[in-house]
């Protein structure tokens, strides 16, 4: 999932917080993508490394097809009518929406903190509801008229953790506290084996010894690991 976003930042110079709300366009890297929105919440650990919350909906995949097809009255239905035509004409559309919210840690790096032009990375592991949402939608093709036994809809959500990544620029005239900036994220969701073998590896009180950069490569390892175990 590929999200573009304009940003909107606050940043609370003398105790350290910076507030980010979001939104712009989401895709599922085809030409099919719908809207995106976030907010975070991030605590300075570091003149250059922060620390926080975020969370977002994305609507990365929306779409509908369909045409006129032929329909004998029950379960069968085809692209011709065969002779002697008694089938019914109606006109099937179908509508489909993917989407995903989010909820997690992102650990944000800052290249310039001391300049109003702020470049910056991000990196995000969290929770990941995929929702998957679909509807049928029939009508006579004569009439306009439903036609209920061939419509219906359906939805389904699977939550999965995932690993978020970004690039920002944001912008704060004056070096006040409040600027606008861009924003590219690439996202991803996987089955959780990985995940629950790096928490437990926390809770069992493991101390991570290469310091930040460590919690990064243990965090992209397993992720990795996740995605290998959910293409099988």
């Amino acid at each position: 999932e590929l999200v573009f976003s304009v940003p909107l930042a606050g940043q609370e110079a003398a105790r350290g917080w910076n507030f980010i709300i979001g939104g712009g366009y989401a895709s599922h890297l085809s030409d099919r993508g719908s809207f995106s929105v976030g907010a975070a919440a991030l605590g300075a650990r570091s003149r250059r490394l922060w620390l926080g919350i975020e969370g977002g909906y994305d609507r990365h995949e929306a779409f509908e097809e369909g045409g006129e097809v032929w329909w004998d009255g029950d379960n069968g239905t085809g692209i011709e009518c065969p002779e002697p035509c008694t089938w019914q004409r109606v006109v099937m559309r179908r509508e489909y929406v993917n989407a995903a919210w989010h909820l997690g840690a992102v650990l944000r790096y800052i290249f310039s903190p001391d300049r109003t032009v702020v470049p910056s990375a991000e990196l995000g592991l969290g929770l990941y509801g995929l929702v998957h949402q679909g509807a049928t939608r029939t009508q006579d093709a004569i009439t306009g008229a439903p036609v209920p036994r061939l419509s219906g809809e359906g939805s389904s959500t699977d939550v999965a953790p995932g690993l978020g990544g970004a690039f920002a620029v944001d912008f704060f005239p004056g070096n006040g506290r409040i600027g606008l900036g861009a924003v590219a994220r690439l996202r991803g969701a996987a089955l959780p084996g990985g995940d629950v073998l790096l928490a437990v590896g926390f809770a069992s009180g493991v101390h991570v010894e290469a310091g930040a950069g460590g919690v990064v490569v243990l965090v992209v390892l397993a992720q990795v690991i996740a995605l290998a175990f959910g293409s099988l």
